[in-house]
């Protein structure tokens, strides 16, 4: 509490981000950990379903994930209008992942620039309390002045370096979700080719 006061009226709006920030990176950690796909068996799976043009068993491994079961029931399901429907539920998980990430990345780009505003108010504030002082330049104020205002900067800081560490982490994840489910959908349309399936 006490680095909170000496940082000035902008730690408090620096430690809302924050709040804020860790409710996001903790609700996504949540989805993302219910949704673990793709996994080692996948890739095998997706080449056998190209093979046999059997999706049964790609579509049973991706309905284990609450997440991917209306992707999966598209998957081994009637062949007219696949390749629409599978785009469009594979924007549907996509966008499931993708919530509040946006809202992530603008509070952690928000983060270092209240925290450099901070700087700058305390800055403007110490050099205006040393131009007051009758005795001249108190070199003990002006550092003690510098430190207290550099606080936000160290804060805004520390709030924006993991948030842009989860971001990327999240990101990636939902990148490779949807590079997931495109190899599934084009395994379950090379099924559906004239041919592809055995005799």
């Amino acid at each position: 509490m006490g680095l909170m006061v000496l940082g000035g009226w902008m730690m408090w709006p620096l430690l809302a981000v924050s709040v804020a920030a860790l409710a996001i990176i903790v609700e996504r950690a949540l989805v993302f950990m219910s949704c673990p796909f793709p996994d080692r068996a996948f890739s095998g799976l997706v080449l056998e379903a190209a093979r046999s043009g059997d999706v049964g068993p790609l579509a049973a491994r991706l309905r284990r994930v609450p997440m991917l079961r209306d992707f999966a029931d598209l998957l081994d399901g009637p062949a007219l209008n696949r390749e629409t429907a599978l785009r469009l539920a594979g924007e549907a998980v996509l966008a499931r992942l993708e919530t509040r990430l946006s809202l992530l990345s603008v509070l952690s780009r928000l983060a270092p620039l209240m925290g450099l505003l901070g700087t700058i108010l305390g800055m403007i504030a110490t050099f205006s309390r040393i131009a007051g002082a009758a005795s001249g330049v108190d070199m003990t104020l002006l550092a003690g002045g510098i430190w207290q205002a550099l606080l936000t900067t160290a804060a805004g800081l520390c709030i924006a370096i993991p948030a842009l560490f989860f971001l990327a982490v999240f990101q990636g994840r939902a990148r490779r979700v949807a590079e997931a489910l495109n190899r599934a959908g084009n395994a379950a349309l090379l099924a559906d080719a004239p041919g592809s399936r055995p005799c």
